[in-house]
């Protein structure tokens, strides 16, 4: 059986969109103060860390990683201490990224570090000439430094306030 109802009735009995007043205020009031910076002392402790594990092991007579002597010449370091290093740099390369704070162009040079690193993770894969390997090592370790060093500097200018976009060009 039906019956039938006023449109005005209707429409009042339909809920608010919204309530009378918000309680937003009064939650926001009560919740936890929470500051996301970082102490610049944090920073400079990271920095050093990183810089102790990319100086662990290579020693004053060490080639540098640009030299085109660097594979028939062996380095201070061997390949095993380059290994260690990677692996201790590895996971604060990870861990230094935030997303949350990136720009896009942060974020694209994280990925496009990631692959160049994956590059040589198969060229490794492959069981090189030793030569050859402590070049990939090499590179491989150069390249989270820099990863760390650029998630250390945006994390740094975003918690002064201000974003660390990457200029990006195109020789097109």
């Amino acid at each position: 059986m039906t019956h039938t109802i006023e449109l005005a009735d209707a429409l009042r009995q339909i809920p608010m969109a919204a309530p009378p007043h918000s309680v937003w205020p009064h939650v926001q009031a009560h919740l936890p103060k929470r500051q996301r910076r970082i102490m610049p002392w944090a920073l400079a402790a990271s920095t050093v860390l990183a810089l102790a594990l990319w100086q662990l092991g290579s020693g004053p007579a060490s080639v540098p990683a640009q030299s085109p002597a660097l594979a028939t010449v062996p380095a201070t370091q061997d390949v095993s201490q380059l290994m260690t290093q990677s692996a201790a740099l590895e996971p604060v390369f990870y861990s230094a990224q935030d997303d949350a704070i990136s720009s896009a162009t942060v974020i694209a040079a994280n990925l496009n570090l990631e692959d160049q690193i994956a590059r040589i993770d198969t060229q490794l894969a492959a069981q090189p000439e030793p030569d050859t390997a402590l070049t990939l090592w090499q590179q491989r370790v150069n390249l989270l430094s820099q990863g760390i060093q650029l998630n250390q500097f945006n994390a740094y200018t975003n918690a002064h306030g201000k974003n660390y976009d990457l200029a990006l060009a195109s020789l097109n």
